[in-house]
């Protein structure tokens, strides 16, 4: 049975509608998720081409701002993938799309093949920025590889819409076996559309679940990583110096008079004794090594590769940093030191985590010994 144009028409009014509705929820759910809207106002704008192109036979003006729509919005999508991973949104894109096609529908566009010829790269050209987009953001998950497949579903149609009336303006393609096979081109941007929304939302649900697992592994106070976090850390650490056989250097850093702080200058003084410690920590380590708070007003860092002298300098280093930046709150200058105790660990039959208990040992003594700036002690 062959496809009927005016039911593809009514099947992609009625599929936009509903993922409008669906991106719709999602825009008024969670607001942080920026794209949604404009991937919401990319299928109203489809939505709102489906009665100008219906209209448009017969009255050219009316189907070439349809056109200009589905191109704009195929623009949006485009910019709604952009704002996803943390772009910019570039209206003037969009409507520098819409323009250029608007102008090439109403100078050149004087017969039918000439304007499905420039409906087909007026479309084409934001979807493949989008695929483009897609494949620059730097991950592989399904979402991306549906979304991705989709896109090119859509391009091969509109590659092919583009051919064949290219063709018949050249006399290469007759019109009764064009419309043999158009419909087909049409159902491609059907089923590419649909399919890249599907995309979309498991690309959104990837988001969200992504930060559910970063916030359990993460200490809300100090932004670094908590005691779950940190062994999930320690078990990677561990597999890769088994392989290469380099030491770890694990630093316990508790801070002194801690309690103090808290009853001279109340408890949200404390947490922002906390942050500040946690942002000198963090600032002071490389890339490749790791802090945690693991409770209290304790600290434990990750050195990879670090022997045990090495990290004892560092060590001392970072306890004179922490005394020489107090913290100024309400106007007080809050004078901050801490306590570090250090433990090597070598690949061998005891396990890493294990070594946690021994580099807090390390640490009491270090706090008991009282040595300036902060008392420092190593366990081979």
């Amino acid at each position: 049975m062959p496809l009927d144009f005016i039911t593809l028409y009514v099947i992609i009014l009625i599929n936009s509608a509903s993922f409008a509705l669906v991106w719709a929820v999602i825009a008024l759910t969670y607001h942080s998720l920026t794209a949604a809207r404009h991937w919401l106002a990319a299928l109203l704008m489809t939505c709102a081409s489906g009665p100008l192109l219906f209209l448009g036979d017969g009255h050219p003006i009316l189907a070439f701002f349809g056109l200009t729509l589905v191109a704009g919005s195929f623009a949006m999508i485009w910019q709604g993938l952009r704002v996803f991973y943390g772009n910019s949104f570039r209206g003037l894109h969009v409507l520098a799309i819409m323009a250029a096609t608007m102008a090439a529908l109403l100078g050149l566009g004087t017969s039918q093949e000439a304007v499905n010829l420039i409906a087909a790269v007026s479309q084409s050209v934001p979807v493949l920025l989008a695929i483009a987009t897609l494949l620059r953001g730097g991950s592989l998950s399904a979402g991306v590889g549906v979304a991705t497949a989709a896109a090119l579903v859509v391009v091969i149609g509109q590659t092919g819409e583009g051919a064949s009336n290219l063709m018949r303006l050249t006399g290469a393609l007759g019109d009764e076996t064009y419309y043999g096979f158009a419909a087909l081109f049409l159902l491609c941007a059907i089923v590419g559309g649909s399919v890249w929304n599907i995309g979309f939302l498991l690309m959104a649900a990837d988001r969200y679940r992504a930060s559910l697992v970063a916030l359990a592994k993460t200490d809300e106070l100090t932004g670094l990583a908590n005691r779950r976090g940190l062994r999930e850390r320690m078990l990677k650490l561990e597999r890769r110096s088994q392989r290469s056989g380099a030491p770890v250097v694990l630093m316990m850093i508790d801070m002194d008079r801690f309690k103090s702080i808290n009853d001279g200058y109340g408890h949200a003084a404390g947490d922002a004794a906390l942050a500040h410690v946690a942002n000198t920590i963090h600032d002071f380590l490389e890339d490749d090594q790791f802090a945690a708070r693991i409770g209290g007003d304790e600290f434990c860092v990750l050195l990879p590769r670090l022997g045990g002298a090495e990290a004892q300098q560092l060590a001392d280093r970072l306890a004179r940093r922490i005394n020489r930046t107090p913290l100024t709150w309400n106007g007080h200058q809050i004078a901050l030191s801490a306590s570090i105790g250090l433990t090597e660990w070598r690949p061998g039959r005891v396990r890493l985590v294990d070594g946690l208990d021994r580099a807090d040992d390390m640490m009491f003594k270090a706090k008991r010994l009282r040595q300036a700036p902060a008392a420092l002690a190593l366990s081979a």
